[in-house]
């Protein structure tokens, strides 16, 4: 999907490919569509013009969210990245979904290998984005990636970053799939976790049912869920806002959701209450 000029030459002569919306019949196409591509440019289209913005999605997984941005908000440019191929569904995904028959030239997407650098490699982009990615990256891999992206940016530039669920949060395990029991992962061992998976039988909610699902079957998604919880850096909101801005970024806007819950007596006093009830944060960055 990186040699677009055919598509732009489709374009060009037919214009973008009809799709309609009411097509939709997936909710984690529709939660990715709708809700989280009107979060983003909320946020990005607040401080930048997305017909002409060049964009960098870091973290775009399926890429649902940046085909909404196009076809829903006129964005014209976004590359997006990440180390897997889920991107590769998308054309056969928006025609089941929407009924299309290309994608639109304004995406391209690239599978990078983890910690490998992107700057120097491309055009400087006009803002950056990341939905529910960092997260998922190694402790050690953060500040260097975002020194990176802050070399992919041009100077005033934006970087929009959303992570939810927060690791401390009730559902902050990633695993409210298989376990809807609050702070789970912070009273039970991981051994009592994974009984817990293994144990699940019946449908899990249709918004957290991804299209890698078919991949792995259903043993094999325990499994692979299971160890990206595992893996959770357990970054929170405010080391996030500490580790880039060690890297040049300065804080346009940000904004932290919290849960109305009761926090167990077994974590009282073990973490701070703001750390336990905060669940999201959405963060706008500025490279001066």
């Amino acid at each position: 999907m990186t040699g677009n000029w055919v598509l732009a030459l489709q374009e060009r002569l037919w214009g973008l490919a009809p799709w309609d919306a009411k097509k939709i019949s997936d909710e984690w196409f529709r939660a990715h569509f709708e809700y989280a591509a009107d979060v983003v440019h909320q946020w990005v289209g607040s401080v930048l013009d997305m017909r002409t913005a060049r964009l960098l999605n870091f973290g775009c997984g399926d890429g649902i969210t940046d085909l909404s941005l196009v076809l829903r908000y006129g964005a014209t440019a976004i590359h997006g990245v990440d180390i897997r191929r889920e991107y590769a569904k998308l054309p056969r995904i928006a025609r089941e979904q929407l009924g299309m028959r290309r994608i639109p030239s304004a995406l391209t997407f690239e599978t990078i290998t983890p910690g490998a650098p992107l700057a120097g490699r491309r055009e400087l982009v006009d803002g950056i984005m990341s939905w529910s990615t960092f997260e998922h990256v190694q402790r050690d891999q953060l500040a260097p990636i975002f020194a990176d992206l802050y070399a992919c940016l041009r100077p005033g530039g934006y970087f929009f970053i959303q992570i939810e669920p927060l690791f401390y949060s009730p559902f902050g395990s990633h695993l409210r799939r298989y376990d809807d029991v609050p702070w789970h992962h912070l009273l039970a061992s991981e051994d009592e976790l994974w009984k817990v998976i293994q144990n699940h039988e019946g449908p899990m909610d249709a918004s957290e049912v991804d299209f890698g699902f078919a991949d792995f079957g259903v043993e094999g998604y325990k499994r692979f869920v299971f160890k990206e919880y595992q893996a959770l850096n357990r970054l929170t909101a405010d080391e996030l806002v500490q580790l880039t801005g060690q890297a040049g970024f300065v804080v346009a806007r940000q904004e932290r959701r919290q849960v109305d819950m009761a926090i167990p007596d077994g974590l009282k006093g073990q973490y701070p209450d703001e750390l336990l009830l905060n669940n999201e944060i959405f963060l706008l960055l500025q490279k001066p």
